[in-house]
């Protein structure tokens, strides 16, 4: 099985461009210019010879060490997940080796993985989600920075019932998923599919524990204005009910981040942050729907964020 393809800002130039593994095992990009997708198949490694995982990579992209810069991890059928550091810029990623990501003590291993990198536990720091060859999603937590990323032994994620999460149909090895807000709420849900072809929603409930039918007890608040908006800055107004390890960014529909507006411990009140519609490379975001997430100490909450230039 080949690859889903992603759209993200490959150069940072405000544009979207496409990003794919493949069945062979290399990574290839698609850049928008204006006169199209001009390719760049076989991305190529600093010493000019392709990025190749083998077979099925299947790559997300994120800044996994903290530097500010697009880095790359990829999956493959060998069951490894496969750090690629951007020793280059972000108007032109550039790699020349990998290394293993681990959990729990080891490599990470799961035949045909799939990787993921979503902050699912609402702490603040990203985790790392990977769909895997019987269909189930599984779960590594970050138990360090995410600078630093340390991650704990896998958790297959369960239903409130305690039922596997996991792809229905007849072929369901090499799963795939996709963590962000599809219903517009402030819970993370998850797209998932297999060999089949089929895409599933699950929609994420409020965390285990808060009786059926009620809502999460209101602890942390957020709004913003104008909303939505021309373009011009938008003022977020939070309110937190104790002190708090606070993250606030902007995420756009697939849960990247675009801009990290706060991250550092508050104490309990009302405060207001600026954004000014730019990602946290200075370029001015596309219109389209994005997200302002609030999380701090396990909670979180979002505010739907409509930009029309």
């Amino acid at each position: 099985m080949g690859s889903s393809p992603q759209v993200v800002d490959w150069n940072s130039d405000g544009d979207a461009d496409l990003i794919s593994g493949d069945r062979n095992g290399y990574f290839n990009v698609w850049i928008w210019d204006d006169t199209g997708l001009v390719a760049y198949t076989q991305y190529k490694k600093t010493d000019s010879t392709p990025m190749d995982v083998g077979t099925n990579s299947q790559p997300t992209v994120v800044d996994w060490n903290g530097d500010g810069k697009k880095d790359l991890l990829l999956g493959c059928e060998n069951g490894q997940v496969l750090f690629w550091q951007n020793v280059g810029g972000d108007t032109w990623p550039m790699f020349q080796s990998a290394e293993t990501v681990e959990a729990g003590g080891g490599p990470i291993y799961q035949y045909r993985v799939n990787p993921v990198v979503f902050d699912l536990d609402c702490d603040g720091v990203n985790d790392l989600i990977c769909g895997a060859d019987a269909g189930y999603v599984l779960f590594y937590r970050n138990t360090g920075t995410n600078s630093n990323p340390t991650l704990a032994a896998a958790e297959t994620l369960k239903s409130p019932r305690g039922d596997p999460v996991r792809a229905s149909g007849t072929y369901v090895y090499g799963s795939r998923c996709w963590f962000g807000f599809w219903d517009a709420d402030s819970v993370p849900d998850i797209l998932l599919s297999a060999y089949d072809g089929y895409v599933e929603l699950f929609r994420g409930l409020w965390p285990v524990g808060v009786e059926e039918g009620k809502p999460a007890p209101a602890r942390l608040a957020l709004s913003a204005s104008p909303n939505p908006t021309n373009g011009s800055s938008v003022t977020i107004r939070l309110t937190l009910d104790a002190r708090r390890q606070t993250l606030l960014q902007i995420h756009d529909l697939t849960g990247r981040v675009v801009r990290t507006l706060c991250a550092s411990s508050m104490e309990r009140g009302a405060y207001s942050v600026v954004w000014d519609g730019r990602d946290d490379s200075g370029v001015e975001v596309n219109s389209g729907v994005y997200f302002c997430r609030l999380s701090g100490s396990g909670r979180a909450t979002s505010e739907r964020i409509v930009v029309s230039h």
